[in-house]
């Protein structure tokens, strides 16, 4: 039979920086009554085996290290003998690093319509110091890549212990993905540079333009009458793959309502420029106009207007 017992701890206690992280050594007593092996695990960590020649004890030992923590932590160790008898080594820890947690996107996360600098949403997140000092931070993406328009350090003061909201305007712009999916996370530069751990916040920028490029008249005369047929072109043009919703829509009267037609699904692959076209039908006498628009997260893409006339029959 074996019974197991918590060992040493090196350190015992710690209190400080953790990054770019602290470790502890963990020990247990594992005490067999004759010779044999005797199977143990350190649980979420590790498995072993003691062998024993004869009856005896032995001390089995793991590392694990700690980037962030408060207060009492304790690793158990299993005997795998079918025993179920088990011990708990504990150990205090106190790091006084800041941590930062997964931000929120406002409006929302995943975007698609008008990119560029004047197209501006909020970055949100908060940052936890166990201490009283001054933190500095950046806000980045992917291959510490800063958020667009967040550029640079900034630095928040904590008199005290506690939690403080951090927030930021950024600009959607173009992400180096296929598919437009980038993240943002806080990555603290000081005290440390905790940011292997930092949670981040997954995101969406598809970008979108299009432009209303022709309308040619395919048919249509005044003498005789007979109505007339326009051929529109157009493109919409995505930087990443996905599905994009576009619509024709038509001014009947000058300064009169416009009414879209139902929208139309068409699909990138890969990020290129995709021509939409439509033909319409206008009576004799009829005049108006008629522009391209692509459905946005926050408002809708619209192409200038081209207008047309056509003859009066009366006259």
């Amino acid at each position: 039979m074996a019974t197991v017992a918590p060992g040493a701890v090196e350190p015992a206690s710690y209190t400080g920086q953790c990054h770019p992280g602290k470790s502890f050594v963990l020990s247990a007593v594992i005490t067999a009554d004759r010779a044999g092996a005797v199977g143990y695990s350190w649980q979420g960590m590790s498995d072993g085996t003691a062998f024993f020649t004869e009856a005896g004890s032995q001390t089995v030992t793991v590392t694990t290290t700690h980037f962030y923590g408060q207060g009492r932590q304790s690793a158990t160790v299993l005997l795998r003998d079918g025993s179920g008898l088990s011990t708990v080594v504990s150990y205090d820890l106190n790091c006084t690093d800041p941590v930062p947690y997964a931000p929120q996107i406002q409006p929302a996360a995943d975007y698609t319509g008008r990119c560029g600098a004047d197209v501006v949403h909020t970055a949100t997140a908060q940052i936890t110091s166990p201490i009283a000092q001054t933190v500095r931070y950046r806000w980045t993406g992917s291959s510490s890549r800063d958020l667009p328009g967040a550029e640079g350090e900034r630095e928040i003061v904590f008199t005290e212990p506690g939690t403080k909201t951090v927030s930021t305007p950024f600009q959607r712009q173009p992400v180096p993905s296929a598919d437009g999916t980038d993240f943002v996370r806080v990555q603290i530069t000081s005290p440390g540079a905790y940011d292997r751990l930092a949670a981040p916040r997954y995101y969406k920028t598809v970008c979108l333009t299009a432009d209303f490029t022709g309308m040619t008249r395919l048919t249509g005369t005044c003498k005789p009458a007979t109505p007339y047929k326009f051929q529109l072109e157009g493109y919409v043009e995505s930087n990443a793959a996905g599905r994009v919703q576009y619509a024709w829509a038509r001014q009947t009267e000058s300064g009169g309502e416009w009414y879209r037609e139902p929208w139309t699904e068409i699909s990138f692959d890969v990020p290129r420029r995709q021509s939409v076209n439509k033909t319409i039908l206008v009576g004799n006498g009829e005049s108006g106009a008629v522009r391209l628009e692509v459905l946005g997260s926050d408002g809708n893409i619209v192409t200038a207007s081209r207008s047309y006339r056509t003859c009066n029959i009366d006259l």
